[in-house]
């Protein structure tokens, strides 16, 4: 956010943006870059220091989910096995701590 490679980082982000066929993905991650030069725009006009909180928040969090949502897509595009199911939803965000825990408690001695 406050690095020289910014332009360099908001440039790729579109690119990606612009490769994703999801329109819901696709604006999420507008919505992520869209949030990341309010930011940058902040810190170079008012010397303001970003909240890091709030860029954990608002854009590295999201930026985690929609990296694992594109990896599940590419898994199911690219699997000859079928290892990843075509029909599986992902968890969102909020949720998946608890369907983590859900599931190590299935699989565990207890």
């Amino acid at each position: 956010m406050t690095g020289e490679r910014f332009t360099q980082w908001s440039d790729s982000l579109r690119e990606v943006e612009e490769s994703i066929d999801s329109p819901e993905l696709r604006a999420e991650v507008a919505r992520v870059r869209d949030r990341a030069r309010e930011v940058r725009v902040d810190y170079k006009r008012h010397s303001k220091e970003p909240q890091w909180d709030v860029v954990q928040a608002e854009i590295s969090k999201p930026m985690a989910e929609i990296r694992a949502r594109l990896q599940q897509e590419i898994a199911k595009r690219e699997s000859t096995d079928a290892l990843v199911p075509i029909d599986r939803d992902p968890v969102p965000g909020r949720f998946s701590e608890l369907v983590r825990r859900y599931y190590e408690k299935l699989g565990g001695d207890d």
